[in-house]
C-alpha cells in the first residue's frame, strides 16, 4: 500500500503537536520516525490509523484521501507502546476481538489465531491472560493482534522502549 501525508497537522488548543507533514512511502517500503519525547510521532501514526482526527492536511492510502474511513475500515494494524490488551480477556479474545466485532466467523478467527499465534510463538499461550505473561509475551500478543487482521499497513509506537539492552 502507497501512504502519503498532506500537510498533516494536529493542534490541541494553543499546541501544535504535528505541524504540516509531508511524506509519500511507497508499498513496501519501511519508514522510522525518529525524534525526541514529544516531537508528534505518535500523534502522526495516530492520524494516519484514524484514531485522531487531523486539524488539517489529509492521508492518502493508494491515492485516495482516507480522512473520513473509520478506523476499522483503513486496513491498518497498530501496535501501541503500552500493548493496550483487554486484562480480562484471554490471549486469543485479545487478539481475535477486532475480528469479532467485524463478524469474522468463529472458524476464520480460530484459524488465524492458530496460524499468527504459531508464528510468533504464542501457540501454548492463548488461553492464558495477559497478566500472567512476560511483557516480551504481551509485546508479541499486541503485534499478532494487529497482523490478524492482515493489514496493508502497520504502524508500531515505540517498538523498542520496553525491551531490555
Amino acid at each position: 500500500m502507497e501512504l502519503e501525508l498532506k500537510n498533516l497537522t494536529k493542534d490541541y488548543n494553543q499546541h501544535r503537536a504535528v505541524d504540516g507533514i509531508n511524506l509519500k512511502v511507497s508499498d513496501g517500503e519501511f519508514v522510522v520516525f525518529l525524534g525526541p519525547s514529544g516531537c508528534g510521532k505518535t500523534t502522526t501514526l495516530m492520524m494516519t490509523a484514524g484514531l485522531i482526527e487531523p486539524s488539517a492536511g489529509e492521508v492518502f492510502f493508494n491515492g485516495k484521501c482516507v480522512n473520513t474511513v473509520h478506523p476499522k475500515d483503513r486496513e491498518v494494524g497498530m501496535v501501541f507502546q503500552t500493548y493496550a490488551l483487554y486484562p480480562h480477556m484471554t490471549v486469543f479474545d485479545n487478539m481475535t476481538f477486532s475480528l469479532k466485532l467485524q463478524g469474522v466467523s468463529t472458524v476464520e478467527r480460530r484459524k488465524r489465531a492458530a496460524d499468527v499465534s504459531q508464528w510468533l510463538g504464542l501457540a501454548d499461550l492463548l488461553e492464558r491472560m495477559p497478566g500472567e505473561l512476560s511483557g516480551g509475551q504481551q509485546q508479541r500478543v499486541s503485534v499478532g493482534r494487529a497482523l490478524i487482521r492482515e493489514p496493508q499497513l502497520l504502524l508500531f509506537d515505540e517498538p523498542l522502549s520496553k525491551r531490555s539492552a
